[in-house]
């Protein structure tokens, strides 16, 4: 009689997987919402297809989705994470009809070897559920710390609060065990929350987590990322401060070097330098990591050293006067150079006209004497 029994177990449920595949016992959500389930299995099956049942039943169940295009459902969506040895199941739009018992499967696909299954029970309410998480997802940096806020309802204020590592139910830790270990903490007020955190995060510590009461559990996922270039170099980047053991850098006062920057900044730096040190030389010098600026370098570079990309101050006077000329004075200069050449070619020309004219005249009276003579 016993055996029979034992057999019709078997055919319900079907052979324990809980060594090759585990999640989650019982979840609550609530109407309207969504909720994701790890389901976290064994590196043999890292290659199976994995797929989500629903049904009180195993051999009565329906399957939802599956990594299996062929065997999906609308409505809920599954992921396989090979790297973690995990699938997760997201249903979203919760209504309370989907109350029920669910699977997390794979497939062996082998003749006498069964799938390998795990159930969850999930209740959805209409209103807040018993144990659930203010976020699904939590971020945190290497060497930081994260914290989860895990909501609890009234029937479960007097019950033990736990933070598990997701499928390991030996990694479970209460209050009292945290408070023992600097990395985690767990503080309830009793006041339906308790609140989870995770110090000095590590690479390692990614992944699917549980806060846990009673019978229940709620999953959070804790994704640890690099620390920032700029958080690992704070104290490269950050400006020394100058040390002001001299009496002259502590009074150069604001309007001293306002007033004399106007005309002259070189004469502010040596005024200041002059009327604290006098006329000794060379100043003393300001040191600080890695650099070392002596005053007096300071004040005849301030002096003597002119801007490459400037020009003195003469040049810069012609070349103001340059632009200040009329754009029309070289057109002006021109039309009078030309109308000087046309008066010159004009009066030779008159010259010339002039001399030709005069030698028949000359001709016709050296005639006219000649025939007078005779």
């Amino acid at each position: 009689m016993v055996s029979l029994y034992l057999l019709i177990l078997v055919f319900v449920h079907g052979p324990s997987g809980c060594n090759s595949l585990w999640t989650v016992t019982k979840s609550t959500a609530k109407s309207g919402g969504a909720i994701t389930i790890p389901c976290h299995y064994h590196r043999m099956f890292r290659d199976h297809a994995k797929y989500w049942c629903k049904g009180r039943t195993w051999p009565l169940c329906t399957v939802m989705a599956s990594t299996d295009p062929r065997r999906s459902r609308g409505g809920m969506s599954i992921t396989d994470i090979p790297e973690e040895l995990v699938f997760t199941v997201t249903m979203e739009n919760l209504q309370e009809t989907d109350t029920n018992r669910y699977w997390c499967a794979l497939k062996v696909g082998r003749i006498g070897k069964p799938d390998v299954k795990v159930s969850v029970d999930l209740t959805v309410t209409q209103g807040s559920p018993d144990l659930s998480v203010v976020d699904e997802l939590v971020s945190g940096e290497e060497g930081g710390s994260v914290s989860v806020q895990c909501l609890y309802s009234d029937t479960l204020r007097s019950k033990e609060k736990k933070w598990c590592r997701s499928g390991d139910r030996h990694s479970c830790q209460t209050q009292t065990d945290t408070s023992q270990n600097a990395s985690v903490v767990i503080s309830d007020g009793k006041r339906g929350v308790f609140n989870v955190t995770m110090k000095e995060l590590e690479k390692k510590d990614a992944g699917w987590y549980w806060c846990s009461v009673g019978d229940l559990q709620a999953a959070v996922y804790i994704n640890v990322t690099q620390r920032s270039t700029a958080h690992r170099n704070t104290a490269a980047v950050t400006t020394p401060t100058l040390p002001m053991s001299h009496s002259a850098f502590s009074t150069f006062t604001d309007s001293t070097a306002t007033s004399a920057s106007k005309t002259n900044p070189s004469a502010t730096v040596d005024s200041a330098l002059t009327t604290s040190y006098g006329s000794a030389t060379p100043y003393p010098s300001v040191s600080v990591p890695y650099i070392t600026i002596h005053s007096s370098t300071l004040t005849s570079s301030l002096t003597t050293v002119q801007p490459t990309c400037c020009p003195a101050t003469e040049s810069t006077a012609t070349n103001k006067t340059i632009r200040n000329r009329p754009w029309h004075a070289p057109i002006l200069i021109v039309l009078a150079m030309v109308l000087l050449v046309i008066v010159v070619m004009a009066a030779v020309n008159i010259y010339r006209s002039s001399r030709n004219n005069i030698r028949p005249v000359e001709g016709e009276m050296t005639e006219l004497v000649i025939n007078q003579d005779q």
